[in-house]
């Protein structure tokens, strides 16, 4: 704005012709109280936000991060299904009765798609 001194000059002259050198040295004074007034608001606008940043601080401390209690793990569940047959295979009752492990890999399992041999059995019973 004031990139020469001689702009500057030139405002002050045309200031003291409209207002006077009376006011205008109570306008000057007025200028420097509200500077004075702007940077002590700021001032104190940045020392409450320190203090609220060091009571966080403080809380955050006092606090200890302890972690929720683990939930116990749950009893694991025999899958009940309906088998091909009437009966269920002996292994899988043996397995599931001494280990207390499912056993989730076999031919008998939900994951597992069933074999050739129960599909054609299951479409012979319904002819």
């Amino acid at each position: 704005m004031f990139d020469n001194p001689e702009k500057l000059f030139i405002i002050l002259i045309i200031a003291l012709f409209i207002f006077g050198p009376q006011k205008l040295i109570g306008l000057g004074g007025a200028m420097g109280r509200a500077i004075r007034d702007f940077r002590s608001a700021v001032r104190d606008a940045q020392e409450q936000f320190s203090t609220a940043v060091e009571e966080v601080h403080k809380t955050e401390d006092t606090f200890s991060s302890t972690e929720p209690a683990a939930l116990p793990a749950p009893e694991p569940v025999t899958p009940t299904f309906p088998m091909i047959g009437g009966a269920a295979p002996a292994t899988a009752a043996a397995d599931s009765s001494t280990s207390g492990d499912l056993d989730l890999e076999g031919p008998h399992s939900l994951a597992s798609e069933p074999s050739s041999q129960a599909v054609l059995e299951s479409l012979q019973r319904k002819e």
